[in-house]
């Protein structure tokens, strides 16, 4: 029987056709990656597909949330070829269908692996071939090896303690660069990242999310990261302002609190702590001039159970817009920095961004996406995020990153022009 010559840009939708068919599925590769194609496996295996993998870790380019999610998917029919002795390289998948007491079998094989790189999960994703095989004696024969190998590399301690050494590797020894980007694929725009094609599923998906963040921000000559705490860094930008926010002096006590909390300083801090939103000014002598009030709300917002978002959140929004020359701007990162586990900043450099990120059909102007119903949209596209969802973690490095997820979403999608 010929086979069929699979492409690229065909794997996803292809391989999407064939979890709906099967019955059970195979999988062996060199890496894998989380991405679309992780979630299609995961949703047919909801549906009562039963999967197994071999899955290889050489160079720590499988990542630890991809091993996580396919021992959930599997029930633990995992198999994690350690790093050492030959390397394992092949690329198989087999599709088993079960119809009249007649089993048959599909079968891919070739160059992609199971990566977002490999199934064209971003804008760059590898050039890949696979050839579609079966039902008949070459598939057969395929499966017959896939058998051998899962025999041959069968392990007696728990799948999840494999995962844990990994993981504890993984972190001491990430991945080369060039190699996560072959696994992973690089990206034109920092939003990507975690968008729909690229979605963490764990915090621990999201934290590497935010490091690949840093990188594209080093190779744009951005002045600034994300995680450094002591650096020029969002983290230390919202734990800033946000204890300047929320405390009891005066905002207005002396010059370098107020550019703190402006969010434009000029010398040698640049704009930097202008990272998430910048005050303009026009609207600051409002938030100077309404610390007392100002700050009721936010105590408000600061005090609020989880279980009131995104119904607070819009309610302030508009009662802090009352005061004049207050926009959707400055209201929405003076309630950001007061919850930034909750809430999303928005500002002109961006807005953009973030509605194209979240939103079917973003507004073009920040004016508009300011409006309630769409600020509301945007928080509910948060809370719908597995990595938002994930914790609170038990390690410190974990919670810190938690306690500002939210906010840190704005290191994805600000472009400042």
């Amino acid at each position: 029987m010929r086979g069929k010559v699979l492409r690229s840009n065909d794997l996803h939708d292809r391989f999407t056709d064939r979890l709906n068919e099967a019955h059970s599925v195979d999988i062996a590769t060199a890496w894998a990656t989380p991405g679309a194609h992780l979630r299609a496996l995961g949703a047919a295996a909801n549906r009562g597909v039963d999967v197994r993998a071999i899955v290889g870790t050489r160079g720590n380019a499988t990542h630890p949330d991809a091993l996580e999610e396919l021992s959930r998917i599997t029930e633990d029919k995992l198999r994690i070829i350690p790093e050492g002795g030959r390397l394992f390289h092949p690329k198989l998948y087999l599709f088993r269908r079960h119809e009249d007491g007649i089993a048959t079998c599909q079968a891919w094989i070739g160059s992609a692996n199971f990566t977002k790189a490999g199934f064209g999960g971003h804008s760059t994703a590898n050039e890949e071939i696979l050839l579609e095989v079966g039902p008949g004696e070459r598939a057969n024969a395929l499966a017959d090896w896939f058998e051998e190998r899962w025999d041959h590399y069968r392990i007696d301690s728990p799948v999840s303690e494999q995962i844990r050494r990994y993981t504890e590797d993984w972190k001491r020894s990430p991945p080369h660069p060039q190699v996560r980007q072959i696994a992973s694929g690089s990206v034109f725009r920092r939003r990507i990242l975690i968008g729909d094609a690229h979605r963490p599923l764990t915090l621990k998906g999201y934290r590497q999310a935010l490091e690949e963040c840093e990188d594209k921000l080093r190779d744009e000559g951005r002045e600034w990261v994300v995680l450094d705490p002591r650096g020029r860094s969002y983290l230390r930008v919202i734990h800033g302002r946000r204890k300047l926010l929320l405390g009891a002096a005066s905002w207005s006590r002396d010059a370098a609190s107020r550019k703190r909390l402006k969010g434009g300083v000029r010398g040698t801090d640049s704009d930097w702590w202008g990272l998430m939103g910048r005050v303009r000014p026009s609207h600051m002598g409002a938030v100077l001039g309404h610390q007392e009030q100002i700050q009721a709300v936010l105590n408000r917002v600061v005090e609020a159970r989880d279980d009131e978002f995104p119904d607070i959140a819009v309610d302030t929004m508009q009662e802090l817009r009352t005061i004049r020359d207050v926009g959707p701007g400055t209201a929405t990162l003076l309630l950001t920095l007061a919850r930034p586990d909750r809430l999303l900043s928005l500002n002109g450099a961006s807005g953009k961004g973030l509605g194209e990120l979240a939103l079917e059909s973003p507004p073009k102007s920040l004016s508009t996406l300011g409006k309630p119903e769409y600020y509301r949209e945007l928080l509910l596209w948060l809370y719908d995020q597995p990595w938002y969802a994930d914790g609170p973690p038990p390690d410190e490095d974990l919670l810190r990153i938690w306690r500002f997820r939210a906010a840190l979403v704005d290191s994805f999608v600000y472009e400042p022009t």
